[in-house]
C-alpha cells in the first residue's frame, strides 16, 4: 500500500468525550471484556455492534473503489464518532469505579485483535496491510498504557493539556479506531468464511489508514503532556515532526522496541 495513500478527512466540533479515554477501547468487546460484562451491557453493546457493522463497516469494505472508500470513510465518520462515544459510556459507567481494570482489559482487546492480524492477515490483506495494521496497534497500545493517567485522579490532577488539541486529538482516536476496527471485522469475516461485500483493496487502504490516525493520536497526545518520553532530547535539539513517521515507516520490530525504549527507567 502506497504512502502516498490520501488520508479520509475528519470532522471536527462533537468529539468522544476526552474524559474517558485514552485507553482507547475497541468498538467492539473483545472476549475477556465481554466475560466480565452483565447480559444487558453485552446486549446493548452488541446492537450498537450490529448498528456500526451495517451503517459503517460494510459500506466502506464494500466500495467500488478505495477512492470510494475513502469519500465513505468522511461521510459516516461523525455517526461511527457517536455509536462509539456511546460504547465508550456504556463501558465506562461500568468499570468506572475500577479504571485499572478497564486499561488492563482495553490493552488485552488489543492482543486479541494482533493476534489476528499475525495469523490471518498476510494471507488475506497482504503483508504490508498487515504491518501497517500492527505498527498502528503498537502505536495505541504506547499511548494507551501512557493514557491510563486519565483514569488515576492522582496522576491526572497534574496533567494540563493543551485545550486546542483536545478536538484534533479525540478525532484521531476514533479515526483510528474506525479504521482498525473495520480491518479486524474484515479478517473476522475471511478467517470465517463468512459471506461478506467487503474488497480486499479496501481492507489494506483501512490498515494504512490506521496507521497514520495512529502516528497522528502519537504527535498530539505527546502535546498533550500525557505521553512524554523518560529520555527527553537535549534541549539544543529540535525534534523532527517526521519523527514518529519515519518510525513508522521502519520495520514493526524496530518501531516498537523505539516506543518500548521511552517506558525503559
Amino acid at each position: 500500500m502506497s504512502a502516498t495513500l490520501i488520508l479520509p478527512v475528519l470532522s471536527t466540533g462533537r468529539t468522544a468525550p476526552t474524559d474517558v479515554g485514552p485507553p482507547i477501547p475497541p468498538a467492539a468487546p473483545g472476549r475477556e471484556l465481554r466475560q466480565s460484562l452483565p447480559p444487558a451491557l453485552i446486549e446493548a453493546l452488541d446492537a450498537i455492534s450490529d448498528q456500526i457493522a451495517a451503517e459503517v463497516f460494510d459500506p466502506l469494505l464494500g466500495a467500488a473503489s478505495v477512492e470510494q472508500a475513502a469519500r465513505i470513510f468522511e461521510r459516516v465518520f461523525p455517526k461511527f464518532r457517536d455509536y462509539y462515544t456511546s460504547t465508550l459510556l456504556i463501558l465506562w459507567g461500568f468499570l468506572q469505579e475500577d479504571p485499572q481494570r478497564f486499561s488492563a482489559l482495553t490493552l488485552r482487546s488489543f492482543e486479541e485483535s494482533g493476534n489476528l492480524i499475525r495469523a490471518s492477515g498476510p494471507r488475506w490483506i497482504g503483508q504490508e496491510a498487515s504491518l501497517n495494521a500492527l505498527q498502528a496497534l503498537a502505536t495505541i497500545t504506547r499511548v494507551a498504557k501512557a493514557g491510563a493517567r486519565l483514569v488515576d485522579r492522582k496522576e491526572s490532577a497534574h496533567l494540563q493539556p493543551d485545550a486546542s488539541a483536545a478536538d484534533p486529538w479525540a478525532s484521531s482516536i476514533v479515526g483510528f479506531v474506525m479504521a482498525f476496527s473495520a480491518v479486524v471485522a474484515a479478517l473476522n469475516a475471511f478467517a470465517g468464511g463468512r459471506d461478506t461485500s467487503a474488497r480486499l483493496e479496501n481492507a489494506a487502504a483501512l490498515a494504512h489508514w490506521s496507521k497514520s490516525y495512529a502516528i497522528q493520536v502519537y504527535h498530539l497526545t505527546k502535546g498533550t503532556g500525557i505521553l512524554k518520553p523518560i529520555h527527553p532530547a537535549p534541549a539544543a535539539a529540535s525534534p523532527s515532526d517526521e519523527e514518529d513517521a519515519i518510525l513508522a515507516e521502519a520495520g514493526l520490530d524496530d518501531y516498537a522496541d523505539a516506543l518500548a525504549e521511552e517506558d525503559r527507567p
